[in-house]
């Protein structure tokens, strides 16, 4: 199984060799593709007043207060990816090969389930999400 995922996405795959023709590449076999763009948007494209674009006066508020909401967004991003992850891979008991972007990377291997990750082989910090599926083969070295 190769499960790939960035903020904004998840797929996983599943790779099926011809046991008749094994020098026939594997095929892949889409087990998951999950949009999870409209769970992650920066506070900035929910909050009308950005700081410094109104005057807010003298009790304003704080810039520090919308990084910590980001921070917030972002956490729960990552939980949402790491259910999807353990969803998807819960259900099988192929091996896993994952890649997603760092710093992302090590929060997810310590989100998802840890019987889940204890089937990870390989793991690659790299967004590999819109990576041809060809290319992921030779990524994790199954080509």
């Amino acid at each position: 199984m190769i499960i790939v995922a960035d903020l904004g996405r998840m797929k996983a795959y599943r790779l099926t060799r011809d046991e008749l023709q094994p020098n026939t590449s594997p095929a892949f076999e889409d087990l998951a593709d999950v949009d999870l763009e409209n769970q992650h948007s920066h506070v900035s494209d929910r909050v009308t007043d950005k700081a410094g674009r109104f005057n807010y006066g003298s009790g304003s508020i704080a810039v520090g207060e919308r990084h910590s909401e980001e921070d917030q967004a972002e956490t729960r991003q990552l939980q949402a990816i790491a259910e999807s992850i353990d969803q998807v891979a819960g259900s099988d008991q192929a091996d896993i090969y994952f890649a997603a972007p760092q710093p992302m990377i090590r929060q997810l291997l310590e989100a998802i389930n840890p019987k889940v990750r204890k089937r990870i082989r390989k793991d690659l910090p790299l967004n590999l999400v819109k990576a041809p599926k060809l290319d992921l083969m030779k990524r994790f070295d199954l080509a």
